[in-house]
């Protein structure tokens, strides 16, 4: 499997996040349009809470602080001179954004130094805690382990698989098969992954060249105008690995399957199957069933192993079917 990882980001732009929030988040630049640029640099939030009180060395420049009803009440409570004299270190530690809920108007004061400060200043119509569920949702895409595969990614029964493999060996027209059938496409050739919460990987494709797959013969085609943007979805988490391989099927290779093979991809274990890929074989046949077989597998069925315990059943004389006749014979050889 070829893959590069990502390097780490040094942080999220507020207009990213302000862009990408507007509906999630009911958020809205209120002032400090000219910092729109400055990083968010740490995923976690703040409540600048003892800030309120001087102690301003507790706050973290690189998180969100947000303000809520109790900190805004209190301000509001306070003369203007006061609230300048509160508000003023805090601004002064060069922080990433500030943002206000519950559509409480912002202090003057705090307006204008967010302006004068290139402070981005935010207002929300969420309640604190919703706002700050929703924040670190987006926070957690953005800071997320990220790494890019040459592959293919495909919706099959529910069930996410990436198709992995040398280039030519026929990844696009296996997953355009599948849509035929349909399934629905994730990614063609360029499969972004994602680690959330440190153990689920979530797949997506480029925007730019999203829906689009090259067919060698054909060129680029776009799966969404052909068959329907049904046919396609725009993320899906990975959960099995298919990883087509050059060579013979005699090659030395899993003929039983009673162990699911793993890999690994930013630290999370997936299973994997390797398939030859030779003349003759139908490889998106062979695909679904594999996805169909992990669905049994997800069900407590092991077909496989299921055979394995009959076999040594018999062997030992103990499966129903196979018990020792008075000639010598399997009663199974009598009927």
């Amino acid at each position: 499997m070829s893959s590069t990882a990502a390097d780490a980001s040094n942080g999220v732009p507020v207009l990213e996040v302000l862009d990408e929030g507007k509906d999630y988040l009911e958020v809205e630049l209120v002032a400090g349009s000219s910092g729109v640029d400055k990083l968010i640099t740490h995923q976690r939030i703040q409540k600048p809470g003892l800030a309120m009180a001087g102690h301003v060395d507790f706050i973290h420049p690189g998180r969100v602080q947000v303000l809520g009803e109790s900190e805004i009440t209190y301000l509001m409570g306070l003369n203007a001179e006061r609230r300048r004299s509160l508000l003023g270190p805090i601004t002064d530690r060069a922080l990433a954004c500030v943002a206000i809920t519950k559509g409480l108007a912002a202090p003057p004061e705090l307006v204008e130094l967010c302006d004068a400060r290139e402070i981005p200043l935010l207002s929300s119509q969420l309640l604190s805690s919703t706002f700050i569920d929703h924040l670190n949702h987006v926070l957690d895409a953005h800071f997320a382990p990220r790494t890019t595969i040459h592959g293919v990614m495909v919706d099959i029964l529910g069930i996410g698989v990436l198709v992995t493999g040398p280039s030519g060996i026929g990844k696009s027209e296996c997953a355009l098969d599948l849509v035929m059938r349909g399934h629905r496409l994730v990614s063609d050739d360029v499969v972004e992954i994602r680690c959330r919460q440190d153990e689920i990987l979530v797949a997506r494709g480029p925007e730019l060249v999203r829906h689009h797959m090259e067919v060698r013969g054909l060129g680029i085609i776009n799966v969404a105008h052909l068959f329907g943007i049904g046919s396609t979805r725009q993320r899906k988490r990975v959960e099995l690995v298919i990883d087509l391989q050059l060579g013979d099927a005699s090659d030395d290779c899993d003929r039983l399957g009673i162990d699911l093979e793993t890999t690994e991809i930013l630290g999370v274990t997936i299973p994997v199957v390797r398939l030859p890929v030779v003349p003759g074989r139908n490889i998106s046949n062979l695909v679904e069933v594999a996805a169909r077989n992990l669905l049994l597998r997800l069900k407590g069925l092991n077909p496989a192993a299921e055979l394995e315990s009959n076999l040594n059943s018999a062997m030992a004389g103990q499966h129903p079917r196979f018990k020792r006749g008075p000639y010598g014979l399997d009663e199974g050889d009598l009927e």
